[in-house]
């Protein structure tokens, strides 16, 4: 009865773990970074804070386990819609815009993943996103060469890391702090006023077609 008892132990460690995940997640949604604690997230899932650090050592670890959920639902759509076809440039944007316009909390995610969630991590954490990340660029890659041949063999992987460039570069510009959002209503300020939806768009389109450009 040993094995029995050990696989319930382990399917219950992931029922937990996937708990605190989807708690950090939900708090995310409604909350800014900094004002989530990891005592808010356990409470929130209804454990206690000392059996969240049995799962994640940081904060930021948690929210990198959250992030890499997060990615990886969005690629899934995002193969969905691409493997039913597009070959023009347009048709591969307007996925990719739709896909994210109904994702503005893994935006926030993606805009601070390389300046605060992998920093305070584990080797094996860091090990572990970065070789789901690259697993998911190859795939979603694979598929945004089938739909857009011009972009070439081998470079949707690239092609996908400009189109995460350009997420984590309007997503910053298009919600500064609040002291520079104040000064960005002062008169003459309307050039860096950016909403990311149509910012990022326009950037994707341009971005897409470049890449696309016969030598």
């Amino acid at each position: 009865m040993e094995p029995r008892r050990r696989a319930m132990r382990d399917d219950q460690k992931q029922l937990r773990r996937q708990a605190l995940i989807d708690a950090a997640w939900q708090l995310f949604t409604s909350s800014d970074y900094p004002a989530i604690t990891m005592a808010g997230v356990a409470e929130h899932a209804g454990l206690a804070k000392g059996t969240l650090y049995l799962y994640f050592n940081t904060k930021e670890e948690l929210f990198l386990a959250v992030l890499a959920q997060q990615f990886q639902a969005w690629m899934d759509e995002l193969d969905a819609r691409l493997a039913a076809g597009a070959a023009t440039v347009a048709a591969v944007a307007e996925p990719i815009c739709d896909t994210l316009a109904r994702r503005a909390p893994l935006v926030r995610l993606l805009a601070i993943l390389h300046t605060i969630l992998e920093h305070n991590i584990e080797l094996a954490s860091a090990l572990e996103f970065k070789q789901m990340l690259r697993e998911r660029l190859a795939r979603t890659g694979a598929l945004l060469e089938a739909a857009l041949p011009a972009l070439g063999a081998g470079n949707g992987p690239a092609a996908l890391l400009h189109i995460y460039a350009l997420i984590i570069g309007i997503e910053n510009l298009a919600n500064p702090a609040p002291v520079v959002r104040a000064a960005l209503r002062q008169p003459g300020m309307e050039l860096f006023d950016i909403a990311f939806g149509p910012a990022f768009a326009a950037a994707l389109v341009a971005l897409l077609r470049g890449l696309a450009r016969p030598e």
